[in-house]
């Protein structure tokens, strides 16, 4: 009689927030299939990668923008070869009242505090919002009064309740709140994944990298709004 054993193992996943849904399901399709167990802990990127400078326990850090992730390797508690763009997120200006074809320079029809951005110091897509708001001529103390919260996920949700007239939302945003029921009814930011170093002997953050870029897995980033690069792009 043959026997073998099979290693269980853990690991946290750290995500940029408008990533959390897509990241749950993506754990329970992975838990479903092994014996390793993912924790998914969420937040604007830039707090992540601050919690992860000052020792917080993430195996697998899922970040909206590249600059950040660099810092952590460039601290040495990355791993250099484990980083890749898994997606490609979509920034888009969600007007709901707006009916009618607009551009970024009509929010001057809106109060500044009526238009919602994440804050720029701390998410990507936020610094990608105020970069588009920069260039389009808007005032510079309109620009002064617009609306920050802390993840473009949470500006999705302000604009759905109402709080907010309009906002830049992330495209897999809309998507959840879309299959949710929630609502009814762009320029790019890139999604980059790194291994952290204290991940090098965990089995499950190691299953959990290699699985993001299998295709059930890729389709699944499809399906919950985001698009594929090129090189990983589904036949």
């Amino acid at each position: 009689m043959l026997s073998y054993q099979v290693q269980s193992a853990e690991a946290t996943i750290a995500v940029a927030a408008n990533f959390r849904e897509t990241a749950q399901v993506i754990a329970e399709r992975l838990e479903s299939t092994s014996l390793h167990r993912f924790t998914i802990i969420s937040g604007s990127t830039g707090k992540l990668v601050s919690q992860a400078l000052h020792g917080a326990p993430f195996d697998v850090l899922m970040a909206a923008d590249q600059a950040r992730p660099l810092r952590l390797i460039t601290e040495g508690l990355a791993e250099p070869a484990a980083q890749r763009t898994y997606a490609l997120g979509e920034l888009g200006l969600w007007w709901p009242d707006k009916v009618t074809p607009f551009g970024i320079a009509e929010l001057s029809e809106l109060s500044p505090q009526s238009v919602c951005i994440a804050n720029p110091a701390l998410a990507p897509y936020g610094a990608a919002a105020w970069s588009l708001l920069a260039q389009s001529g808007l005032a510079e103390d309109w620009l002064a009064g617009v609306a920050r919260v802390d993840n473009a996920h949470m500006v999705a949700a302000m604009v759905a309740e109402r709080h907010a007239r309009a906002g830049f939302v992330a495209r897999a945003s809309i998507a959840a709140m879309l299959r949710k029921g929630d609502i009814t009814l762009d320029e790019q930011s890139i999604l980059w994944l790194v291994l952290l170093k204290r991940a090098e002997g965990n089995a499950a953050a190691q299953w959990w990298v290699t699985q993001l870029f299998e295709a059930p897995v890729q389709r699944l980033l499809v399906s919950h709004g985001y698009r594929l690069p090129k090189e990983d792009s589904l036949q």
